[in-house]
């Protein structure tokens, strides 16, 4: 068993992708608001999850060659939480004058 040491690296590796997929999350948040089409909607979801659960599992592999760990989970889903609730105000801005035009 590997020591204990390296779990924060990992952490925060894994906190870093969950930004990174937050960050996809609102790009593609523009893109889904801007077109109101149900079919686009549906594609912007489906590759949200196929992008997040690809960067969910190369930092995975990164940290710890993918052993999947509750607090690595964890700091996936808060990377991600701290990102929408830092930018998601910023984006809906853009999106509102997106629209306007």
């Amino acid at each position: 068993m590997r020591d204990v040491t390296g779990q924060p690296f990992e952490a925060l590796l894994l906190m870093h992708g969950g930004a990174v997929a937050g960050l996809v999350y609102l790009l593609l948040r523009v893109v889904r608001t801007r077109a109101n089409r149900r079919f686009v909607t549906h594609l912007c979801d489906a590759v949200f999850v196929l992008t997040g659960a690809a960067l969910f599992a190369a930092y995975l592999f990164l940290a710890n060659y993918g052993t999947v760990r509750g607090f690595l989970s964890a700091s996936f889903l808060l990377g991600f939480a701290a990102v929408y609730i830092l930018f998601a105000p910023l984006f809906a801005r853009i999106t509102q004058k997106i629209r306007k035009k």
